[in-house]
């Protein structure tokens, strides 16, 4: 009796096995994702998201040099999340960058891509001349967000953005940096 209890628990645990597996098979074909390389940045996300990071990443190079060599210099990977949002504190620093804003518009995915370096900026500056313990009011919160978004908007008119875009960044309030990252829905 007990060796076949104990062969009915196996079977029953290889069934959640081969179960999961097939989740995971099925799961992986719906949103195929992959790396790529963009210069020194890594990308990583679905073949489409790739290709549109890469587009706002083209458009940076070429319009906005400095705007450029702010996210070459303080983002180490682009990866594709549920929500947007700077990990500066990793190494290499991790941009998560959600589809609501990868896919508004080329202009807007490279504008939000500049934005959130100039988060990791004021992070790893404030490190290199202080130390390793950086505050959180340094590199988010309303001042930070403040310099993030100016930033934005001078790389917005370089790139030569919709009005809307430049407009639409400019009258943005400042307690969206309030939102918990989990309620981002950007």
């Amino acid at each position: 009796m007990r060796k076949t209890s104990r062969a009915h628990s196996m079977v029953k645990v290889m069934r959640l096995v081969f179960a999961l597996v097939a989740v995971l098979v099925v799961c992986g074909g719906c949103r195929s994702l992959s790396a790529r390389r963009f210069d020194s940045l890594v990308i990583r996300g679905t073949p489409q998201f790739g290709q549109q990071v890469e587009s706002a990443l083209q458009m940076l190079r070429e319009k906005s040099p400095a705007g450029y060599a702010t996210v070459t210099n303080y983002v180490g990977i682009i990866r594709q999340g549920k929500h947007s949002g700077m990990r500066a504190e990793e190494n290499p620093p991790v941009f998560e960058l959600n589809d609501r804003s990868a896919y508004h518009s080329v202009t807007w995915c490279a504008g939000v891509i500049a934005h959130d370096s100039f988060h990791s900026k004021l992070y790893h500056d404030h490190r290199k001349a202080n130390g390793s313990l950086v505050p959180g009011e340094i590199w988010v919160g309303h001042e930070a967000e403040r310099k993030c978004l100016a930033h934005q908007q001078k790389v917005l008119k370089e790139l030569g953005a919709p009005a809307v875009e430049i407009d639409y960044c400019s009258k943005l309030s400042l307690d969206y940096s309030d939102v918990p990252y989990g309620k981002r829905d950007w």
